[in-house]
């Protein structure tokens, strides 16, 4: 069951990084670099990140960079405010998966395993303002009597993040014309009504994910092979 076994979620999760980012001082606007780097960690060869077009923006802002999903900005992101503070904001939005001691900065770019039912309700709590929801999948149970057995129960939505910073994570992730570098004018995530969205995929196409949400409804889809065999592009 995929929806429930951790996989890799490409880069689905950065919105995440920007999200913490922004909890110490970085806005929509803030200038990044995404121009070919290296970060060491004083141990292994230098990291190389690029991205997935092998080509480079040069400065740009952090809603370009989230929206046409640059990987080597979101990198240089994470370094900056450092692994602690976007596993903090993983767990804080209800993602549990990701628990190893030996993260890197490819964690911004799903070096770590999540769950799809995870990811989505993460991705719920910036539908909701931020305000996480746990999902239940059992709402209430009677019996042919109509007796309760299980009652309904109003769902704890703890304020996890600031609504001004989901709003602003949400604002971008809805941009057309910001993602249009990327994906191009009239893309399929371009709707007759505001919607957010993400993607993420892994290396050798093993998984592919979308991310997205109205007011109204989240929705995570992951497509890919449950042997993790690569699919064909």
């Amino acid at each position: 069951n995929v929806a429930r076994v951790p996989r890799q979620s490409g880069s689905a999760i950065k919105p995440l990084t920007y999200l913490a980012a922004m909890e110490r001082g970085m806005t929509a606007g803030t200038l990044v670099m995404d121009v070919a780097q290296e970060f060491p960690d004083g141990a292994n060869p230098p990291y190389r990140p690029k991205n997935y077009d092998d080509k480079e923006y040069g400065p740009i802002s952090v809603r370009t960079a989230l929206a046409c999903s640059r990987n080597i900005p979101a990198v240089a992101t994470l370094q900056q405010i450092g692994l602690p503070a976007l596993l903090e904001m993983a767990r804080r939005l209800g993602i549990q998966s990701l628990n190893r001691p030996d993260y890197g900065l490819s964690l911004t770019l799903g070096g770590g395993e999540v769950t799809l039912l995870e990811l989505t309700a993460a991705y719920a709590a910036l539908a909701n303002g931020g305000r996480r929801v746990t999902p239940r999948t059992i709402l209430y149970i009677e019996d042919q009597e109509g007796r309760v057995i299980l009652p309904r129960a109003k769902p704890e939505m703890p304020q996890v993040v600031d609504a001004r910073r989901a709003y602003i994570i949400t604002h971008i992730l809805a941009d057309d014309k910001a993602r249009q570098p990327s994906f191009g004018t009239n893309n399929p995530m371009k709707l007759s009504f505001p919607a957010a969205a993400k993607t993420g995929t892994t290396n050798d196409y093993r998984d592919s994910w979308t991310e997205g949400y109205t007011p109204q409804l989240v929705t995570g889809v992951w497509v890919g092979n449950n042997d993790n065999k690569p699919m064909q592009q």
